[in-house]
């Protein structure tokens, strides 16, 4: 298995760890999604790692597009964890959610549209 696959499989466990963070916060299961936001904060770390080793080993930290992407994609762990905290005092969430979307736009475009799947 190649790093690039673990990369994609560690952020698609985060992301799915989120989704149902925010699920079982909404059926007001906070023991549940508190275990899940412990996962999702132990992803960021593995998603972090992985990703600095694909911008180390594959774009070698060099060119604008692959910095911009990891740029963005640790901007997307912050919006994450923003969200679900803020979330969890019931505070407003809107701000941490605009930051997230666009970054992972950003995430996506660039992933996939300017540097290709290597």
């Amino acid at each position: 298995m190649t790093s690039l696959h673990i990369h994609v499989g560690l952020w698609t466990l985060l992301l799915l760890a989120f989704v149902i963070s925010l699920i079982l916060h909404r059926a007001g299961k906070p023991k549940g999604q508190k275990i899940l936001h412990m996962v999702a904060r132990l992803l960021y770390l593995l998603v972090l790692v992985s990703g600095l080793h694909l911008l180390g080993y594959v774009y070698h930290f060099q060119g604008v597009s692959p910095l911009i992407k990891g740029a963005s994609g640790i901007l997307v762990l912050i919006a994450m964890e923003m969200v679900l905290v803020r979330m969890e005092k019931g505070k407003s969430t809107a701000f941490g959610w605009i930051i997230l979307i666009i970054a992972l736009a950003l995430v996506f475009y660039f992933g996939y549209a300017i540097l290709g799947v290597k």
